[in-house]
């Protein structure tokens, strides 16, 4: 205990003393607090570990999709990598990952927002190539972060990224089932106006999807009072709206779209903090936050989908 206090005072002292000298700034007090809860805590278990146990418990390990059965495709978050270095394309752990260079077979690939470390012509044309090489047989789709599009509906980079991606929401229906991606930036996490509309739309349809996937940058649906998200730390509170519209108007919306609806965030993994990935199962909708960075626990998943049967 002591060794923990210990550790918990350095801590808040480097902070403090930055904050007072000027280097920080107050809002980036979000993820040193989270360590110093993290350190302050008497839990022994792994927050990580459980979320792995709970997804080898429900699912069989995804794979690439060989012989023409089914489909397969990769979700990966944060792949800049490491906060505060130069940016060089995708993070090397992910761009040398075997088991996804092995991977012939794969249609679709998603990024979960944070592909770059600053919106700009010369990091996205970057990017785009790193999209590339992954192969003309993989369309990528991205789900944007604060990296990619800033904060709120009206900023210089959001009218670059627009300019080189296209919409930053939309939804496609891939063999039997739906895709959906979110954009938490415009609305300061919140889904609202034509983003919201769309669920509506897509709810009243009454479509029979075997499958729906749901991607999103911020984990917008990490609710603070509910104890089952506790100990998940996401990578940056940047633009978050004090309160939020998860739970009130978004889930309501998407809980039946499917036979069985998947919730993908990317905005963890950029530091070693044993929040790296979650994954549980909450009201029937499979949760799922991964990412990479912080060169513990990097993770992504690759999903393979077969006759309606999804492994992870």
């Amino acid at each position: 205990m002591r060794e923990k206090f210990a550790y918990a005072f350095l801590l808040a002292t480097f902070f403090i003393s930055g904050v007072l000298l000027g280097h920080y700034k107050p809002e980036l007090f979000a993820t040193p607090l989270s360590y110093l809860k993290t350190a302050l805590s008497d839990d022994k278990n792994s927050f990580y570990e459980e979320s792995i146990t709970r997804l080898n418990q429900k699912f069989k390990k995804g794979s690439c999709a060989s012989n023409n059965q089914g489909y397969s495709f990769f979700v990966a978050g944060h792949v800049y990598g490491t906060p505060g270095t130069s940016y060089e394309g995708f993070y090397k752990p992910f761009k040398n990952n075997m088991v996804l260079k092995n991977c012939s077979d794969m249609p679709l690939g998603f990024l979960l927002g944070d592909a770059v470390v600053e919106a700009s012509n010369y990091e996205f044309n970057i990017l785009q190539d790193e999209i590339k090489s992954l192969g003309n047989d993989t369309k990528v789709h991205i789900s944007p972060g604060n990296h990619e599009v800033g904060t709120g509906p009206y900023n210089a980079k959001r009218d670059l990224y627009i300019k080189n991606f296209g919409k930053t929401f939309k939804f496609f229906r891939y063999e039997s089932d739906l895709f959906i991606l979110l954009d938490a930036n415009s609305h300061y996490w919140n889904i609202l106006d034509n983003q919201l509309q769309m669920l509506k739309d897509l709810s009243l349809k009454k479509a029979e999807y075997r499958n729906v996937f749901i991607f999103s940058h911020q984990v917008i649906w990490a609710d603070s009072n509910n104890k089952r998200f506790s100990r998940l730390i996401t990578n940056s509170k940047e633009g978050k709206a004090e309160k939020l519209n998860f739970w009130n108007d978004v889930f309501p919306l998407i809980k039946d779209l499917g036979k069985n609806v998947f919730f993908f965030s990317g905005d963890v993994g950029a530091f070693d903090n044993d929040s790296e990935f979650f994954y549980d199962n909450i009201s029937n909708v499979d949760f799922f936050a991964t990412g990479m960075g912080g060169g513990k626990r990097d993770n992504f998943l690759i999903l393979h989908v077969n006759q309606g049967n999804v492994e992870i």
